[in-house]
């Protein structure tokens, strides 16, 4: 039981009850003064430190009076909060259309974007694949043979055109990507023949880099279910990123662990490092850690927001650890093949 409860009354509801009174002539101000004065000295179990009933004993107004008061106060309180919601259903009305027309044209521009970037790759890749048909004429010897020096720099020519083409490809993918297109082709596949393969074109084009494989348990061959030439790409890419953000006299790690169910595979560099509240960041298409107009490492910012969308497209998460200083490691899984 609920000892000393104090007594509710319909006045609790009105606020500054007293200087109201005054306001409309039925009390004094000397009134309020000595009732308030009474309210004070009251004890604390005791009814009379309702206001109203004080002023109802002194005289000063009746209970039909007070009760009127009380009535018309709450009507009114009760008409401002009929008003103030109706005040805030239409500004929430209003602020749903502002962020409806806000998304709306952030949609329109985003594909704007996307139709940009579509059009412009496609457009590249006629006078791209020119550049590479007379590159390899040139380099094989079909219209004239060149000496050792020319040969050197066509063999630059003929890297910087298969980046630039890849680069494209990326950018094409991308298009689709950004409207939730990424096409998977699941098959069954070999997966260690496969990261031998992006081991030896990368060393192919960075001779100077080693990269250690470990394959745990050990194992010649590890079938998983995915779309073989996605998830290629997405080693190739981390392969590369691993190496442009790590110095040529580091190693590049690569662990494949067989679960019971699935295969990990991590690329571990020992490169500068991402700090902990950007990582979020390095998945945003279109964006460098280093914005500078001086920025030491090149690209355009979206490979691992591509490889992020890929495994997506598998059901698979690309994970990442980083320490400045000390590097990165970027893992995923791939559903095992169970036979």
């Amino acid at each position: 039981m609920i000892q000393n409860k104090k007594p509710y009354t319909p006045e609790m509801l009105i606020p500054r009850i007293g200087e109201y009174l005054v306001e409309l002539g039925i009390i004094t101000a000397q009134d309020l003064h000595k009732a308030l004065a009474i309210q004070k000295n009251a004890p604390p179990d005791n009814d009379h430190e309702i206001l109203g009933k004080i002023l109802v004993d002194m005289g000063v107004i009746n209970q039909r009076q007070l009760d009127e008061i009380v009535t018309e106060q709450i009507l009114s309180l009760r008409k401002a909060s009929e008003q103030n919601n109706r005040m805030l259903e239409l500004r929430v009305q209003e602020r749903t259309a502002e962020l409806e027309e806000a998304l709306r044209k952030i949609n329109e521009l985003n594909q704007l974007k996307t139709n940009f970037i579509a059009n412009i790759s496609h457009e590249l890749r006629t006078p791209l694949t020119h550049i590479k048909g007379y590159l390899e004429l040139l380099t094989s010897g079909d219209i004239g043979k060149l000496e050792e020096d020319q040969m050197k720099v066509l063999t630059i020519m003929d890297r910087s055109a298969n980046r630039l083409e890849r680069l494209i490809e990326d950018l094409i993918m991308f298009t689709f990507a950004e409207n939730d297109e990424v096409l998977i082709i699941p098959r069954e596949f070999d997966l260690l023949p496969v990261i031998y393969q992006n081991i030896e074109h990368f060393k192919n084009s960075t001779p100077v880099r080693e990269i250690h494989l470990s394959v745990q348990p050990e194992s010649t061959s590890l079938w998983v279910h995915a779309d073989q030439k996605k998830i290629s790409w997405v080693i190739n890419h981390l392969l590369e990123n691993a190496a442009k953000f790590s110095a040529v006299d580091k190693t590049i790690q690569i662990n494949v662990v067989e679960k019971k169910d699935h295969v990990d595979i991590q690329i571990k560099d020992k490169g500068i490092g991402i700090p902990e509240h950007r990582i979020n960041e390095i998945f945003e298409p279109f964006h460098q850690l280093d914005g500078s107009s001086t920025r030491r490492y090149g690209g355009i910012g979206l490979g691992l927001a591509l490889a992020k969308k890929i495994l997506t497209a598998h059901n698979q998460t690309l994970k990442v650890q980083s320490e400045i200083g000390i590097g990165s490691q970027f893992d995923f899984s791939l559903r095992k093949l169970i036979k």
